[in-house]
């Protein structure tokens, strides 16, 4: 026997119930890269703020791997950029939107 109260209730002269709901094709996940430390900085730059990210996935990649993720990087926020010693630098205060990218690339970050 059933808890639910409705199950006694007749079900004659009932409206059908909505449609099933097609089941979306699951994508597969995205593998984890690597851990980003993304870091804001105003100090030594002549008030001007940016956006570290850096981290040892990033300094054990090759230069043509850190050059491709800095121009999808600047493409994807709408801001400049530039690789310094070994970090992405990339201009103004974008911690947040970063992260959501690079999260939503595979990548985990700190924040």
């Amino acid at each position: 026997m059933s808890d639910n109260p409705f199950d006694s209730l007749p079900s004659e002269g009932l409206p059908p119930g909505p449609p099933a709901k097609p089941v979306a094709p699951v994508e597969p996940a995205k593998p984890k890269r690597g851990k980003l430390i993304l870091q804001y900085e105003r100090a030594g730059r002549g008030g001007k703020e940016v956006t570290l990210i850096k981290g040892l996935w990033i300094e054990s990649q090759e230069m043509r791997v850190r050059d491709a993720l800095l121009k999808e990087l600047k493409k994807a926020l709408g801001t400049g950029g530039a690789l310094e010693a070994r970090e992405i630098v990339l201009q103004g205060d974008r911690r947040e939107t970063a992260k959501a990218w690079l999260v939503k690339q595979g990548y985990t970050t700190n924040l």
